[in-house]
Formats: C-alpha cells, sequence, structure tokens
C-alpha cells in the first residue's frame, strides 16, 4: 500500500472525454480527494506518455472497446512497462470479457449502466482498495533468515510436517509467468489461513493456493505456469465455488451468476 504521503495515481483511458471526466470524479470521491488522475483518449496517447507519470500507477481504468488499438491490446502492452498495476476494464460487450480477464484485472463495469448507476464502479474501486491491502508486505521468519515478502506473490504454501514451504514470485515475465523460489518457514497451515485472508484457498491438508495464480478449477488446480495440482475428491465442490466466488467478485455485477460460473470454468 502507499505509505504515508504518497498520492495514489490513476490511469484512465476512454475514446469519450466525459466517461473520463466522470470517472475521474467517481475515484476522486471513493477514494481520496488527493488521487492524482490523468487520462488518454487513445492507447497510442497513454503508451506515449506512460514514462511522464512520477512514480508507480496503481490502477488503469481501460475502455476495452476504442478507436485504433483496443484496451485488450492495450493490457498487453502496458505488462512490460508496469506489469503489477491493477486494471479495472469498462465494457458494452460481454463477450469480449473472457478474452479480458487475466492477471491483475479485478472487474469489469458495463459502461452503459455505470452511466446511469455510479454504484457499479464504486462496487469496484472498494474492491480496488481490498486489492491494495493484499500487496501488504509481510515479515517472514524463515530457516534462510528474514524474508519480506508482498503477500500477493505468495504463490502457494505447502504443509512438511511442523514447517511449512511458501512459494512466491521474485520476478514476473511480460506473460506473467515469473521466476519462483521456496522457502521452510516454521508455521502451520491453519496459521497461514488466519493471516492470509479471502484471496487464499485452502485446497487440502497440504495446500493453500493463492487464487490469483489459478488459471482453472474443477477436479484439479491449473496455475497460470501450467502445473496441475490435484484436489481431494470430498474438496473439489467447495473449492469450485470459493474459485467461482473468487471470479464472480471480479465481474461486472450485471452478469447472472451462471454467467460467472461458466467464465471462470472456461478460463
Amino acid at each position: 500500500m502507499k505509505g504515508k504521503g504518497q498520492k495514489m495515481n490513476i490511469v484512465i483511458c476512454d475514446d469519450e472525454r466525459k466517461v473520463i471526466e466522470d470517472v475521474g470524479s467517481i475515484c476522486r470521491e471513493c477514494l481520496s480527494p488527493d488521487v492524482k488522475l490523468y487520462g488518454f483518449q487513445s492507447a497510442e496517447s497513454l503508451l506515449k506518455n506512460l514514462d511522464k507519470i512520477e512514480g508507480d500507477i496503481d490502477l488503469f481504468i481501460l475502455d476495452i472497446e476504442m478507436l485504433g488499438r483496443d484496451g485488450l491490446w492495450l493490457r498487453k502492452e502496458l505488462e512490460r512497462y508496469r506489469y503489477g498495476s491493477s486494471i479495472i476494464y469498462l465494457t458494452s460487450h460481454d463477450e469480449l470479457v473472457q478474452e479480458a480477464f487475466g492477471r491483475y484485472v479485478i472487474g469489469f463495469v458495463d459502461k452503459i449502466s455505470f452511466m446511469k448507476n455510479n454504484n457499479k464502479l464504486i462496487e469496484k474501486l472498494r474492491l480496488f482498495e481490498e486489492e491494495m491491502s493484499n500487496r501488504e508486505v509481510l515479515h517472514i521468519k524463515s530457516d534462510q533468515g528474514n524474508l519480506y515478502i508482498h503477500k500477493d506473490r505468495i504463490v502457494m504454501i505447502t504443509a512438511e510436517h511442523v514447517y511449512s514451504y511458501i512459494e512466491y514470485m521474485v520476478d514476473e515475465k511480460i506473460n506473467g509467468i515469473g521466476v519462483l523460489e521456496r522457502s521452510l518457514v516454521r508455521k502451520s497451515l491453519k496459521d497461514w489461513e488466519s493471516e492470509l485472508g479471502g484471496n487464499f484457498l485452502r485446497i487440502s491438508k497440504s495446500n493453500i493456493i493463492n487464487m490469483e495464480y489459478i488459471q482453472n478449477c474443477n477436479k484439479n488446480i491449473e496455475l497460470h505456469d501450467g502445473r496441475i495440482i490435484k484436489i481431494p475428491k470430498m474438496n473439489q465442490l467447495r473449492c469450485q465455488e470459493s474459485y467461482y466466488k473468487f471470479c464472480d467478485r471480479r465481474m461486472t455485477v450485471s452478469y447472472t451468476h451462471l454467467r460467472a460460473h461458466e467464465t471462470c470454468a472456461d478460463l
């Protein structure tokens, strides 16, 4: 999270100036009047001016469909510069949501509904605040010494008798697959569950997984890096429901619960 005195940076990209102004006003009302806003009416303009923005960008709010390059293309380009910043998509086309869904995409807001009801965007901004809290730095005492790890970089924790192995990202690549490290920590999975919170899923007696890194959840867990982790049969339904609920929170609230299930299952 931002330290004391640091202002939040939010970038808005939409080919309609009024949308940029309306979204900016809601961000200031919902998050902070001191938030620093940057508005662009094209993907090309945003990229051209990206390195003129001082400090890290905390949130991108992107229109999926724009004249010229669209928001899907823009997200891939942004990964080269600021991978790790949260993204909220504005969209009028449900069929593009599945393609846009991915790592650090925390929500979708229907543009038509948004013009009539600001609560759609406010809900996703509240989710963004929650995601920011997940980026807090954990101080962990391991056999290798003191570790300082961002919570959202933890991929998986595996039990090893009275110890546990914590697996975490140390360097992310453009395609989202990063360099991983493992450290042995004297801590039970029960204690990890209490500390980590709702984005982490206990799939068995031996494993806790960060749902941000799950590509698919059926009888097994498929991670973004292609690894398959077996879910015990007795836990499969609970894990699927937890993951669907996690995905559902990121979908625009106008979708039905069934649609959210279908989208998540097909990731």
